[in-house]
């Protein structure tokens, strides 16, 4: 449940971002003829188009670019999915919860510290080497969430 709903909000997300980008690029682009410097305009001889002709150009470069900005997205998209692909391992021993200063030592070898930033929070529970997912969050930043109780800190990774 819980990969599900963070599959479903960078989905929504993107599509948000790509629909923008198009409505944007629609309504931004000034045309090729004010992207290009006058002799740039003149030595490529679009200055031999018709208004209609360099129109249609212009829509041309709006689908072209649209396009375009569809497969670089899904490419960063799914560079940032396995850079971000999160870690599964469980904490070693008895767990007892955070305290604003807590290392985690994980059974995959990684070691683990709360945040200065997460300092203040605080959580009691009496855990055997409980599973735990540590991903980025929204901002970029490491969390680390007790799987069961869905618990969640951020961290930063010491080893």
């Amino acid at each position: 449940m819980y990969k599900l709903s963070k599959i479903i909000g960078q989905a929504a997300s993107l599509a948000l971002c790509l629909l923008v980008m198009s409505v944007q690029a629609a309504d931004d682009f000034p045309g090729v003829k004010k992207l290009m410097t006058s002799e740039e305009y003149k030595s490529s001889g679009l200055e031999k188009l018709s208004e209609q002709e360099l129109a249609e150009l212009n829509k041309w470069l709006i689908r072209y670019t649209a396009k375009d900005a569809l497969v670089i997205s899904k490419t960063v998209e799914s560079v940032r999915e396995e850079s971000n692909t999160a870690i599964e391992s469980n904490i070693l021993g008895t767990f007892t919860g955070w305290d604003g200063s807590t290392v985690f030592r994980l059974a995959n070898g990684q070691v683990w510290k709360q945040r200065k930033l997460a300092s203040k929070r605080r959580w009691r529970t009496n855990l055997e080497a409980p599973k735990v997912i540590i991903d980025k969050n929204l901002l970029g930043y490491f969390q680390l969430t007790v799987v069961g109780p869905d618990k969640t800190t951020k961290v930063k990774r010491i080893r």
